[in-house]
């Protein structure tokens, strides 16, 4: 139970009180002040409130339960690796991920919902972590690393403002759709990247403000005519997605009880407070073409200028309308 946790014990805090941790039978427990935490299912339930005040935890509170009832994404039930690997791989970012980063490594996705990116990462003899404040989710995500037996993935729940690692204990870090369902997405940047080893990258994915044009019609629209114009979503229209999948996407999409929308500026402006370096973006700053396979996802890309990234952006809604105007910046710890 619980064997990679235990293995790496040496990078784990209570977060309560940031002393060390021990892992006893039943509980994870913490050495210097007591704190004590419960286990369900191989999972640590090490999730506690922020402290920054009552606004914050409310949010923080809404979007919980909303995840709690809406565990996103969801698994069909005859996926196995092989199935896990052809999805994932249809993502030419995944691939590339996949194909980039380096053997023996451990790396954190922070907000991992149902763990297919942690579990597909592990596959390749990496050690990955995954945490989310959604229970629910995290059963899924253990659920199909137990059934698949799965040995190099682990899964954690926790509040990001509250980490259970140390400062610098993780080669990369993935945070993908989820500082924007959060009070605060700068302060959520500041926290996870001090979980970064010097040299180590971030793969932070958020709604970009332009990109996300479209999405914010077709919310108003769904509000107003319920179900009945569903097929002006082209991931609702999809034949080989199941019904779950397409009520799991509908819901985090257009009935979020919280999100926020950023750009590529603010996000460059992020990364010059916390000390990181810009390394990449999809889509890439400067060019309207979809990813190729031969992208670099860890080579240094221009960072261009207000006029490139205002186009870049502009430019989401016609060519990514699929993916809700999501974008990813990858930077490089200093």
């Amino acid at each position: 139970m619980l064997s990679l946790m235990k293995n790496s014990i040496d990078i784990f805090q209570c977060p309560v009180c940031y002393g060390e941790l021990a892992i006893e039978d039943e509980y994870v427990i913490c050495v210097e002040n007591k704190h004590r935490f419960d286990i369900v299912d191989d999972i640590p339930l090490m999730f506690v409130e922020g402290s920054d005040g009552e606004y914050s935890d409310r949010i923080t509170q809404k979007v919980k339960l909303f995840y709690e009832e809406n565990p996103f994404p969801n698994y069909d039930e005859s996926d196995n690796p092989g199935l896990l690997i052809a999805k994932a791989e249809s993502s030419v970012f995944a691939k590339l991920l996949n194909d980039e980063l380096p053997f023996n490594i451990r790396i954190l996705e922070v907000g991992c919902g149902t763990g297919q990116m942690t579990n597909y990462l592990s596959l390749a003899h990496r050690y990955v972590f995954g945490v989310d404040l959604s229970l629910n989710s995290l059963l899924s995500a253990n659920n199909f690393k137990k059934r698949n037996s799965l040995k190099r993935s682990s899964f954690y729940q926790m509040n990001l403002f509250k980490p259970v690692f140390k400062v610098e204990s993780f080669h990369a870090v993935i945070c993908n759709g989820v500082l924007h369902h959060t009070h605060e997405a700068y302060a959520g940047l500041r926290v996870i990247t001090k979980l970064i080893k010097k040299g180590g990258y971030i793969i932070l994915g958020l709604y970009n403000r332009y990109g996300r044009l479209f999405t914010n019609i077709r919310r108003t629209i769904f509000s107003m005519t319920g179900s009945r114009l569903h097929f002006l979503d082209a991931y609702l229209r999809r034949q080989d997605i199941t019904y779950s999948k397409k009520k799991t996407w509908y819901l985090d999409q257009y009935e979020n009880p919280y999100e926020t929308t950023h750009t590529f500026g603010e996000v460059l402006g992020w990364f010059e407070q916390t000390g990181i370096e810009f390394i990449s973006s999809i889509p890439e700053i400067g060019n309207i073409l979809p990813l190729s396979d031969d992208y670099k996802l860890f080579s240094k890309k221009s960072r261009g200028n207000i006029i490139t990234r205002l186009i870049s952006q502009l430019a989401m809604p016609f060519l990514t309308n699929k993916e809700g105007g999501f974008f990813i910046m990858i930077g490089r710890k200093k």
